[in-house]
C-alpha cells in the first residue's frame, strides 16, 4: 500500500484556482466581474428553491476554518483560501502541498481570451490580480498569468510586462491561432524564447478550447448532452456531456502542431503543461505523431532530431482526472514522467478526496512511481524560484 504521508509537504499541485465571490469579483476581473456578480445573483434569484440553494453555497464568503471538513469538503468562493493569499497558504499547508499554480476561474479566462478590447483590458487587469495575489510567496504560489494570443505583438508586450512583474507561468487558449497562424511559426518564437529563458511555464488549460469546432451545434436537440445551467454542484464549470467527451480535441491540435513544427527543437528547455484535459488521449496522440513523423521523415528531418514522443517525455507535463485509470496508459504507453497530481482546489469537480482517488489508481505501480506522480514530475513545469 503507498504511503502518501512521507509526500507531506513536498507535494505539487498543477491545478488550482481562485473562486471569487459576488462581493469580490470585480477585484479580480474589472468590468468582467460585474457581469459575473449580476448573474449568480440572478441565478440566485430565479433558479427553484432547491437548486438555489446549491448556488448559495458555492457562492459564500472564504471560511477561516482549516479542518478536513472546510479545506476538502466546501466548494467554490466559500472555500478556505478560494480568493485570499494567506488563506491559501494554509489550505497548502493543511493539504501538504509545496506548490500549486493559481488559475483564474473559467469565466474570467474566458472573457480574457476574446478577440475585443474588452478581452485585452481583462486580461491585464487579471495579470495584475494574480501577480500581486502571489507576491506572499511567490515560490508556493505559482501565479499564472493569462495570454490572448490574437495578435502576438500584443501577447508578447504582455508577457515581457508580466514577467517583469515576477510572473512565471501562462496560459493560452488552445483555439486560437496566434496571430491567425501556427503556433509554430516564426512569428511566435520571440514569446517561446521570452518563457524559455525566464524559466517560465507555457499552459494551456481547460476552458481554452471554446470556438475550436466550426459549429456549436453537435450536441443541440440532445437533453442529455446539454448544458444543466443552474446544477452548480455537479457542474460547478457548466461542462456538458459532449463537451467533456470532445474538449482534448483542441490541445491535440495545438501539441501536434507545437511538436511536428519544431518548437520543442528549437526550444529545447521550453517548459510546457496542458492542465484540466485529462490524459487518456496522450499516448495515443504520440504514438500517432511519431507514425506520422516517421512517414514524413523526409519532410521533417530538418526540423526533428528526435521522434515527437521523445519531446512530449522531455518537455511536457500533463494532469488526469481524478477518475482516470493512471496506471493502465502507463503500463500500456508509458509516459510516466509526465502525469502529475491535480486538485481543481476549491471546485466540485475535483472532488472531496482527490489524493487519495491518484493513490488507489497508481497503487499497484509502487513507491517510486508514486514519488514521481506527486512530487517530482511536476518540477518540470513548476520548478523551485531561486
Amino acid at each position: 500500500m503507498l504511503d502518501i504521508s512521507q509526500f507531506h509537504g513536498r507535494l505539487n499541485d498543477l491545478d488550482t484556482h481562485i473562486q471569487p465571490s459576488p462581493n469580490n469579483y470585480s477585484i479580480a476581473a474589472g468590468e468582467v466581474g460585474r457581469y459575473f456578480a449580476d448573474m449568480y445573483q440572478q441565478m440566485l434569484e430565479n433558479a427553484p428553491a432547491e437548486e438555489a440553494a446549491k448556488i448559495a453555497k458555492w457562492v459564500g464568503e472564504e471560511s477561516r476554518e482549516y479542518t478536513e471538513e472546510t479545506v476538502w469538503q466546501i466548494k467554490g468562493s466559500a472555500a478556505p483560501g478560494a480568493f485570499s493569499s494567506d488563506g491559501r497558504l494554509k489550505t497548502l499547508d493543511y493539504m501538504g502541498v509545496n506548490r500549486s499554480f493559481i488559475f483564474s476561474d473559467p469565466g474570467i479566462q474566458g472573457a480574457a481570451f476574446a478577440n475585443n478590447e474588452l478581452g485585452l483590458a481583462t486580461m491585464r487587469h487579471w495579470n495584475d490580480f494574480i501577480i500581486d495575489f502571489g507576491k506572499l510567496n511567490p515560490n508556493r504560489l505559482r501565479s499564472v498569468a493569462i495570454l490572448n494570443t490574437h495578435n502576438i505583438d500584443v501577447a508578447t508586450k504582455e508577457a515581457e510586462r508580466v514577467l517583469k512583474a515576477g510572473g512565471r507561468a501562462f496560459v493560452l487558449a488552445s483555439s486560437v491561432p496566434p496571430g491567425d497562424a501556427s503556433p509554430a511559426h516564426a512569428n511566435m518564437d520571440k514569446l517561446w524564447h521570452l518563457i524559455q529563458e525566464a524559466d517560465a511555464t507555457a499552459i494551456l488549460h481547460a476552458g481554452g478550447e471554446h470556438g475550436f469546432m466550426a459549429s456549436d451545434s453537435w450536441a443541440k436537440g440532445v437533453d442529455h448532452l446539454c448544458f444543466q445551467p443552474t446544477d452548480m454542484t455537479s457542474e460547478g464549470e457548466q461542462v456538458n456531456t459532449y463537451i467533456f467527451s470532445s474538449m482534448y480535441y483542441s490541445p491535440q491540435n495545438f501539441l501536434s502542431t507545437l511538436l511536428l513544427g519544431g518548437v520543442f527543437e528549437r526550444f529545447p528547455r521550453l517548459r510546457f503543461a496542458v492542465i484540466e484535459l485529462g490524459a487518456l488521449w496522450l499516448g495515443p496522440m504520440a504514438t500517432h505523431l511519431d507514425q506520422v513523423a516517421a512517414i514524413y521523415n523526409g519532410r521533417l528531418s530538418s526540423a526533428l532530431s528526435m521522434k515527437p514522443s521523445e519531446y512530449i517525455r522531455r518537455n511536457i507535463r500533463v494532469t488526469p482526472y481524478r477518475f482516470e485509470p493512471v496506471a493502465d496508459y502507463i503500463e500500456r504507453y508509458g509516459f510516466e514522467e509526465c502525469y502529475c497530481y491535480n486538485s481543481d482546489f476549491p471546485h466540485p469537480e475535483g472532488g472531496t478526496r482527490p489524493m487519495q482517488e491518484f493513490v488507489d489508481h497508481i497503487d499497484r505501480l509502487g513507491q517510486q512511481h508514486a514519488e514521481k506522480f506527486f512530487v517530482t514530475n511536476a518540477e518540470w513545469v513548476l520548478p523551485a524560484l531561486s
